[in-house]
């Protein structure tokens, strides 16, 4: 990224400024450090301006070219605070416009544009003619552009993001929500069933069983009811116990018949010798 930074030009005034002084401490402070900054050490050249900051704190052209030591070291932030410094207490125009300037630069550098914006318009409106402020300018706000257009794209895909996994989320409470239904319909199927072949397995057992207490269908099964009274064990020959009551009743029928019969054979007998007998007395006489 190409931008002009305000340094030599400054520091070059400074030199003729300072040797137009008294040599006082500030101002050797001064001169030491320009030395050292013209030949690349800008670590020494940082601390002889620290130490002229340290004399005399209001001095401009002590923190202006603190805040240049510190630039060049790439310690934007740090820069920043001295740069400031030295706008805040700048009497000349010139001043100004150089703090502002090399102020738009650091935060350039810091990749803030808005703030790098507004420094070089205090630079322009200190010198509105300077080609450097205007071409820095002119790059930074096409900076600033570009990174609203980036942040603008990166909300817009957040945004989508953010509307596809909530529409990612209702789909998977919906699946979940239609999992749980037809869990719930399987379950009442099964349970249905269940019930039905319950259902079926009493009526089996009424079918097969019948009464408990009429014995088995061919007289032979044992009884399928709950009673478990020991007369019931194994059924009898027959239907159960009314037609065995009713085959004992009959048999007793025939033998009483029988005996009947009997009874009126002897009679009979009886009352043919009686006859016989009568016969023959009659012939005797």
């Amino acid at each position: 990224m190409m931008y002009f930074l305000k340094q030599i030009g400054f520091l070059g005034i400074m030199l003729l400024s300072v040797f137009g002084y008294s040599q006082s401490k500030t101002k050797s402070y001064i001169i030491e450090g320009n030395e050292y900054y013209q030949k690349g050490k800008f670590d020494n050249a940082e601390y002889a301006y620290k130490k002229a900051t340290m004399e005399d704190p209001t001095s401009v052209k002590a923190n202006y070219n603190l805040g240049n030591a510190l630039f060049q070291q790439k310690r934007y932030k740090e820069s920043i605070a001295h740069y400031k410094r030295s706008a805040e207490i700048s009497k000349t125009k010139n001043d100004k416009h150089l703090a502002y300037h090399n102020l738009g630069n650091a935060f350039m550098q810091e990749k803030d544009y808005q703030n790098a914006v507004d420094n070089y318009k205090q630079a322009l409106k200190n010198d509105p003619k300077d080609d450097a402020t205007r071409y820095n300018y002119a790059l930074a706000k096409k900076m600033l552009e570009k990174e609203r257009e980036k942040q603008k794209d990166q909300n817009n895909k957040d945004s989508k993001d953010h509307n596809q996994q909530n529409k990612d989320d209702q789909q998977n409470q919906q699946q979940n929500k239609n999992k749980q239904n037809q869990q719930n319909q399987n379950n009442q199927k099964q349970n249905q069933s269940q019930s039905q072949n319950q259902q079926s397995d009493q009526q089996k057992q009424q079918n097969q069983g019948g009464n408990p207490k009429a014995g088995g269908e061919n007289g032979n099964n044992k009884g399928q009811g709950n009673d478990s009274s020991p007369e019931i064990k194994q059924g009898n020959n027959g239907e159960g116990k009314e037609q065995d009551n009713a085959k004992n009743n009959l048999g007793d029928g025939l033998l009483k018949a029988l005996q009947n019969q009997e009874a009126k054979t002897q009679r009979k007998i009886i009352q043919q010798k009686a006859e016989k007998q009568r016969t023959t007395t009659s012939k005797d006489w």
